[in-house]
């Protein structure tokens, strides 16, 4: 399965078609989750590098390769490119455009490497019709040139098995050579890349994937990648066998390549991609990888596993080893088939003979002896777990051929020993049944039984695994009982009882009018993560609908819920969907919901929250709450307004008039932030109404034009800097230090601009009123000679 990846478009723009709004090269466009620090990978590693001897040649477009790379960089990144030719704007040569997937997921790649996306159907070639680009869903493609292509290539090449066994020894070094970049030398990126995609191919896709490479880059020294890629007709790069600086050099124009100390693995994988089934050779990579078994250990394991092949006779022992001790994902998909290779009877063995035989016994091989091992493995662990407590952890797996008898005889010293146990032999005993699915009668386990309970009530920092346990329901009701009893005789531990023991008493169904199931779910609250506390509140909320008397239960359990926490959006719903219209609650449940709505800045979620609420009738807010969500509400429409290209002033100032200064206080930065991307009249109504705004919007509006000279800002700027011939109380808040800077910046501007962006700063004054317009015509005129003529009326230009 592969995943999702944020997708970039980086190109040449033209004014307002990409991200920073100017014109030139940058980020074009970028899907929703994508933000600074995906910038930054792609920039800084996968951008397509047009070499400048190409371009002063003028060569036709059709002429240049594209270019692929890859690299990790905290995230995972991968970029097609190609080269378009001239600028959108100046006619200049160097324009080009890469389009990159990015992801902080490895698992997104599913087990894809890198090298095998070349080709794939969803890289484009175009901008994006905006600046918003969509991203790549799971169920992508990738590119044709899979593990049976890449083997049909190195076997077509000369020398091809060599040529990939240098490459993969490389890559993988013996332990005492130093690791060394790769550089490859070609004119077409596809050699390079299936080469790439071979060698990665016998590497595991997790390791691969932090394996970067660029195909081609301009000068290897400054590329970070492990393999890089250059052309032999574009200069730059010097690197030649005889003199490799560092790189080893594969030269796929001569068919040559550096001397490489060969691995003995990098050989065997080599070989047997080339011998055996490309798909089953590369799915051995990764059970090697995943294996647990260092050295060639490992790639034992996963020829047995995989190809069937066993290892020499002295590796027979490690090998039976991973079937007992490997990860059990792994085990459980290739153990039957090893065990069809290695399985051999034995009545009686050691202990951990016996566990690695009980295993074996499980194959359709010797399903007669399987209970005989089984019981002789239980006598084993039992004198373990008394002499030590220790029991193995891996649930033992049910075999052919147990009976109840059989049964009956393994639990007969069981339960003796559990009589007389004390409570931390006894919890061993618990996980030794639970091990081999024995279920002893709890009513023939006094005293020992009763010790256990008391002693772990009076312990809740044991880390018992109960899951281990085969008898755990029994042995937790008896646990709930005693707790439940010294709840009831000191109600002030519920606190205190909840935060001990919610992790082991969370059970379903939860309801909520029994003081310690409130109690766990309580501090479960305190401790689960969102989406599982939605879960544990959804199945308490459908426990108290459906209970006899729904409506008190219903009010008890939201009481539990929500009385120390406010209701979120995703809660809110959850409540509209299960209980009915008007039916409201108690009010006392919205306390909280009321005072983070009332304090400042409220999350914009608890205003949706509310609103849910109150829509289907389960909440009626006090007056204080009721304005301050009308307050949040109309501060909502003034955002709107703002963000629209042609904000309606007079529905802007009407909405300000019912935002209440505490909240505009609270919310500073992000109305700054919508002040500078609005229009300047529309920023000038809400300074205002808003006067307090006057400072940070003129701190704002200064950062902007310290790198642009945006119409609206430089307008903007003008008027901050004369306000105090229309108001004195907000000229008073602009700093002296940002008066003189504003004051620079917009005479700068006049002075320097184009006469198309003169005009543009002139309509944004002239939105303001005619006072303003009067007062920028004499800015402009004292600042820029030779312009009067063409500010005045019916002047031309």
């Amino acid at each position: 399965m592969t995943g999702r990846f944020e997708s970039l478009i980086y190109t040449d723009c033209r004014q307002g078609q990409g991200l920073r709004g100017t014109p030139g090269l940058q980020f074009q466009a970028r899907s929703a989750g994508a933000d600074r620090s995906a910038e930054a990978v792609v920039q800084r590693n996968l951008l397509y590098e047009p070499p400048p001897r190409w371009m002063r040649e003028r060569r036709p477009v059709s002429e240049y390769p594209v270019s692929f790379a890859h690299v990790y960089d905290g995230l995972f990144a991968t970029a097609s490119g190609v080269y378009l030719g001239r600028e959108s704007v100046g006619g200049r040569e160097g324009n080009q455009l890469t389009h990159a997937i990015v992801t902080d997921d490895p698992a997104a790649y599913g087990l894809v490497r890198p090298a095998q996306l070349f080709g794939a159907p969803f890289w484009t070639v175009e901008p994006a019709p905006d600046t918003r680009c969509p991203r790549l869903e799971p169920g992508w493609q990738p590119g044709s040139f899979g593990a049976a292509e890449a083997r049909a290539f190195v076997h077509a090449a000369s020398d091809g098995a060599d040529l990939l066994t240098a490459l993969l020894s490389t890559l993988r070094p013996p332990a005492d050579e130093p690791s060394r970049r790769v550089l490859f030398v070609a004119r077409e990126p596809a050699e390079v890349l299936r080469w790439v995609t071979a060698a990665t191919l016998l590497l595991p896709q997790r390791e691969a994937l932090r394996i970067g490479f660029k195909v081609f880059t301009l000068n290897p020294a400054y590329a970070p990648q492990r393999i890089l890629a250059v052309h032999p007709d574009w200069g730059g790069a010097g690197a030649t066998l005889d003199n490799d600086q560092g790189y080893v050099v594969f030269d796929l124009v001569r068919h040559v390549w550096s001397r490489v100390v060969e691995t003995r693995a990098a050989r065997r994988w080599a070989e047997l991609f080339l011998a055996e089934d490309p798909l089953d050779v590369v799915d051995a990579v990764e059970v090697a990888a995943a294996s647990g078994v260092d050295g060639e250990g490992s790639a034992d394991v996963a020829l047995a596993a995989v190809l069937r092949r066993l290892p020499p006779r002295e590796q027979v022992a490690g090998l039976v080893r991973w079937l007992r001790k490997g990860p059990p994902p792994l085990v459980r998909r290739y153990g039957a088939g090893i065990v069809d290779l290695l399985v051999e009877a034995a009545p009686r063995w050691p202990v951990d003979v016996l566990r690695g035989l009980d295993d074996v016994s499980r194959a359709a091989t010797f399903p007669h002896r399987g209970a005989t091992v089984r019981l002789a493995l239980i006598d084993a662990e039992l004198r373990e777990a008394l002499a030590s407590g220790t029991v193995h952890e891996r649930a033992a797996p049910s075999i052919d051929g147990w009976t109840r008898a059989d049964e009956a005889r393994a639990l007969g010293p069981i339960s003796e020993a559990l009589r007389a146990a004390e409570p931390r032999r006894f919890e061993a005993l618990l996980r030794l049944c639970g091990r081999f699915g024995l279920k002893p009668p709890l009513g023939g386990l006094q005293p020992g039984l009763e010790r256990f309970v008391l002693d772990w009530a009076d312990h809740p920092d044991r880390a018992y695994r109960t899951e281990a346990w085969a008898c755990a329901e029994g042995v937790e009701r008896l646990l709930r009982r005693e707790l439940g009893q010294r709840l009831a005789a000191e109600p002030d531990i519920a606190y205190e009882l909840g935060d001990q023991w919610w992790d082991v008493l969370l059970r379903e169904p939860m309801r909520l009018d029994e003081p310690l199931d409130a109690a766990v779910v309580e501090a479960a609250l305190r401790h689960l993560p969102p989406v599982q506390q939605l879960d544990l509140i959804e199945q308490c909320l459908r426990t108290a609908v459906d209970a006899d008397r729904p409506a008190a239960l219903v009010n008890r359990t939201a009481a539990v819920i929500w009385t120390h926490r406010p209701v979120d959006l995703a809660e809110a719903h959850l409540l509209r969907r299960l209980l009915p219209r008007n039916a409201p609650l108690d009010p006392r449940i919205f306390a909280e919901l009321g005072a983070v709505l009332v304090g400042y800045p409220p999350h914009s979620e608890y205003l949706e929250a509310a609103l849910v609420l109150m829509a289907h009738g389960l909440w009626s807010p006090p007056p204080e709450v009721a304005r301050a969500i009308h307050g949040h509400r109309a501060l909502t429409v003034a955002l709107e307004q703002l963000a629209s290209p042609r904000p309606d002033i007079d529905e802007l100032t009407l909405a300000l008039r019912h935002v209440p200064a505490r909240l505009v206080a609270a919310r500073v930065r992000e109305l700054c932030d919508a002040l500078a991307a609005a229009p300047a009249a529309a920023a000038f109504a809400v300074l205002v109404h808003a006067p307090q705004l006057t400072e940070p919007c003129s701190r704002k509006i200064r950062g902007e034009l310290m790198g642009n000279s945006n119409p609206a800002h430089v307008a903007l700027a003008f008027v901050l800097v004369h306000i105090e011939r229309q108001s004195a109380t907000m000229a008073a808040m602009v700093q002296p230090g940002t008066h003189a800077d504003l004051d620079r910046m917009v005479r700068t501007a006049v002075i320097r601009c184009s006469q198309k962006r003169l005009d543009d700063m002139t309509a944004q004054v002239e939105a303001m009123g005619p006072m303003w317009l009067a007062r920028w015509r004499t800015l402009v005129r004292d600042n820029r000679r030779g312009l009067l003529r063409r500010l005045r009326p019916g002047g031309r230009g």
